[in-house]
């Protein structure tokens, strides 16, 4: 997981730092992540995940200095409490985006998805942040399929509120052209030594962005730089699988509060 002590934004230039351009730092967190990735993840569902530890912790210390009317009150009452928590834990902590030198990480709550740069279509938002993908054709060097083949993974950390629809409505600068949502010509790419200028305006647009939809535009960016890149080596393959620890945290407290209240 990463540092729950700092909020980094991310800055046009695809870095973190905390004079980046205004993505929501009290809705959004971008850390490091090992190999020199960055974890983009939103805070409030982090806030519930911390409110619910400390109520949980708090009814069971209770418990323990009050005691309980009976033993299988209590187990009840345990089976509940870890129950929820499981599904806390699933639902809200657990959710992340990590973008690393391969391509995106998707971490939903009870799957994983290893998404090469390669693959990569576009990365635009709909009521959360989608990758469109193309599965390789398997030739080295070969480039996606046809946007026929196209599928869509939908990134769980990353929704988009209602209130940020409405806010992405009134930005003037948001493109009006139909497709997957990408940055304006121009804005994407990595100022050179005449083009500084460029800068500025690339922060005030990401600025003006909800935050869900600038870490869309960011990675959307990069997936069009590092498919290029990538290209000489082959697309990679995409790779999905169940996450069991989240499944059986959900599950195994689920079964044992089922018994519990038949027995």
């Amino acid at each position: 997981m990463s540092s729950r002590s700092a909020h980094p934004r991310p800055s046009a230039s695809g870095t973190t730092g905390p004079d980046a351009p205004g993505t929501g730092a009290a809705q959004r967190k971008a850390a490091s992540a090992r190999g020199g990735g960055e974890v983009f993840r939103l805070v409030p569902p982090l806030v519930i995940w911390w409110v619910w530890v400390a109520f949980a912790v708090a009814n069971l210390a209770d418990f323990a200095i009050q005691g309980t009317p009976s033993a299988r009150f209590t187990i009840v009452v345990a089976a509940i409490l870890v129950t929820v928590t499981g599904l806390a834990y699933a639902l809200a902590l657990r959710p992340k985006v990590i973008a690393g030198e391969t391509g995106i990480t998707v971490v939903n709550p009870f799957r994983d998805y290893q998404i090469p740069w390669g693959t990569i279509q576009a990365v635009d938002t709909g009521d959360w942040v989608r990758v469109h993908y193309a599965p390789a054709d398997g030739a080295p060097g070969g480039a996606a399929r046809s946007s026929a083949s196209a599928r869509t993974v939908y990134c769980w950390a990353l929704y988009v509120s209602a209130r940020a629809k409405r806010r992405s409505g009134r930005v003037a600068s948001r493109p009006r052209r139909a497709g997957p949502f990408r940055v304006p010509a121009g804005l994407g790419e990595q100022p050179g030594h005449g083009g500084h200028s460029r800068l500025p305006e690339e922060a005030r647009y990401l600025a003006s962005l909800p935050v869900s939809k600038a870490i869309a535009v960011r990675l959307d960016t990069r997936a069009g730089k590092d498919r290029a890149r990538t290209a000489e080596a082959g697309a990679g393959q995409v790779t999905a699988r169940w996450a069991w620890p989240a499944v059986a945290a959900v599950l195994l407290p689920a079964l044992a509060l089922l018994i519990a209240a038949l027995a």
